[in-house]
């Protein structure tokens, strides 16, 4: 799974370079055609002596960025087909709100663009889950041996639940499955650290239970 989502990360510059070479490639060919004499400069000696080669090579920087430009355009419609849907259902959220599961732990290393975009899929759901703890696998070679090919990794309640990218659907099924904690249940689920049904009950301090909003939230 891991391997797949990387081929789908393309390297910084690469729809220029194909643009680059499909231009460069052209150009070589309109000049074959139509003559050199009307340039500023002269052309390389080759040029003249060996038409052929410029030819072919012309044809091979077109044929090249033909093929690059290709590729980049059939990997922007993957992610558009895979953010269109999230987009259309922003504003999804369970019947019952509040937290669910009781930790969460997300392994990490450095310069990972699809770890990024796990903490940004986490952190649009942070109303239904605990706060999670991240953990950089290069601060153990076990966790290196063990996730060096498949980070990001998922831990929920202990169990590993995704492993290189997260399925939101998947994770939406869990989160409507699984039972609000019960510490929390009486909170709007908002997470926001001034809301009223974030304070805790003095009464009861026992139970760490919230005081909750008594349909008086102003989140909403």
């Amino acid at each position: 799974m891991s391997t797949i989502a990387h081929k789908e990360e393309l390297p910084p510059g690469l729809a220029f370079l194909g643009n680059s070479m499909l231009f460069l490639g052209l150009s070589i060919l309109a000049l074959s055609f139509i003559g050199t004499e009307w340039l500023p400069f002269e052309m390389p000696r080759s040029w003249y002596s060996s038409p052929s080669i410029w030819k072919l090579l012309a044809l091979g920087l077109s044929g090249g960025g033909v093929a690059v430009l290709h590729q980049v355009s059939k990997v922007e419609m993957k992610k558009q087909l895979r953010q269109q849907p999230i987009v259309q259902d922003a504003d999804w959220m369970p019947e019952e709100p509040g937290q669910r599961f009781e930790s969460l732990t997300v392994y990490t290393k450095h310069d990972c663009p699809l770890c990024e975009e796990a903490i940004d899929i986490l952190e649009d759901y942070a109303a239904y889950l605990p706060a999670w703890e991240m953990i950089d696998i290069f601060s153990d070679p076990a966790l290196v041996e063990k996730f060096g090919t498949c980070v990001p990794v998922v831990l929920i309640d202990g169990k590993i639940r995704f492993r290189g990218r997260i399925n939101e659907v998947l994770l939406r099924r869990m989160i409507v499955a699984s039972p609000v904690t019960q510490a929390i249940k009486k909170k709007c689920g908002c997470n926001k650290q001034g809301c009223g049904c974030q304070r805790k009950n003095p009464d009861a301090a026992a139970t760490g239970e919230s005081s909750g909003c008594g349909g008086q939230c102003r989140c909403a």
